[in-house]
């Protein structure tokens, strides 16, 4: 076979793979070669799901939910309890709505993602973490009390390694809540209109970079926590505070964009509660916070203190401010 009839081969068979995909994608055929199943809600195909729950309750570990979005909105209440891949078909269209009732997405599997829909409507969580390893990600949180949050689990076992990635959320009370998260990620995520964008109380080592916080009550609250990492994020116009720190250890709020903020960060520091909370864990005590490289609203030539909230006395410094924003883009 000459070249050129081996290129017109190969055409055919990637149409072929193609129009198969395709096809797949319209029907809610199974594509043999992916290694796990694919199940299928909505749709046309012969034996797709009516309800996502049903779908997550046929489902084994490793397995796609896929969720088209001609049914939408689907007025459901979800428990995962299975590790698999919860997908919609455009987060803009694929809606869950829990019309203002109890959490819509509870997930009690670990290595669970959940990604392509508007979760909308709800006086509890949009997506309830109460395990690990888990990624929440390209989702739309809109009228929750909670985008996303953790249970309640004690402080000595943590929720491990979850990450809340390239979501938006808006308008709801709290953007992101964790309680007792370890090894958390929240990076690309536009938080606008909440009372609180972010909020950790006794989590250890989360990240949350790369975020736009805009037009909050508070932009991040911080209690209790130990090393956190606030890394290049903007930070602006929220109407309280952009950053409120409040007996925290080892934490490291490092060139962000502090633009527009009533107050533009807080650093109150106690050291009692969370004194009991470092020692049951086995942590080193009195590791000092480090403000660094930030944007203060302005070019600045002196160092920028932040001050304490009742006791101006206890504050800490950016010692090198920024003197120019950095440019952070919205996902």
């Amino acid at each position: 076979m000459n070249g050129k009839g081996l290129v017109v081969v190969i055409i055919l068979f990637l149409m072929q793979i193609s129009g198969f995909s395709i096809m797949a994608h319209e029907t809610g055929t199974s594509m043999p070669g992916l290694g796990e199943n694919w199940l299928y809600v909505g749709g046309s195909g012969p034996g797709n799901f009516s309800t996502i729950q049903d779908a997550i309750d046929a489902a084994n570990p490793g397995d796609t939910v896929f969720v088209f979005d001609d049914s939408s909105p689907y007025h459901e209440i979800l428990l995962v309890h299975t590790s698999l891949s919860l997908i919609g078909e455009k987060k803009e269209t694929t809606i869950i709505d829990a019309l203002n009732t109890s959490d819509i997405v509870n997930i009690t599997a670990d290595n669970v993602t959940i990604r392509g829909f508007t979760l909308q409507n709800s006086n509890e969580s949009g997506v309830i973490i109460n395990s690990d390893n888990n990624i929440i990600t390209e989702n739309i949180f809109l009228s929750t009390c909670y985008g996303v949050r953790t249970g309640r689990v004690s402080p000595l076992t943590g929720l491990r390694n979850n990450t809340m990635s390239n979501n938006l959320v808006d308008s709801c009370g709290v953007g992101m809540f964790l309680w007792c998260g370890w090894d958390t990620t929240i990076t690309g995520n536009v938080f606008t209109q909440c009372g609180e964008a972010i909020w950790l109380i006794m989590s250890l080592n989360t990240n949350i970079s790369l975020n736009i916080i805009t037009e909050n009550f508070n932009g991040i609250w911080i209690m209790i926590d130990y090393h956190t990492i606030v890394y290049r994020n903007n930070i602006s116009f929220n109407s309280r505070f952009g950053l409120y720190s409040s007996g925290t250890n080892a934490d490291k709020i490092l060139q962000n964009n502090f633009i527009g903020n009533n107050q533009s960060a807080v650093s109150s520091q106690w050291f009692i509660p969370e004194i009991k909370f470092w020692k049951e864990l086995g942590l080193p005590l009195f590791r000092r916070n480090i403000w660094r490289a930030n944007y203060w609203d302005e070019p600045r030539l002196i160092p920028y203190m932040i001050p304490g909230i009742l006791l101006k006395n206890r504050f800490h410094f950016d010692w090198f401010p920024a003197q120019e924003p950095y440019e952070i883009p919205e996902r």
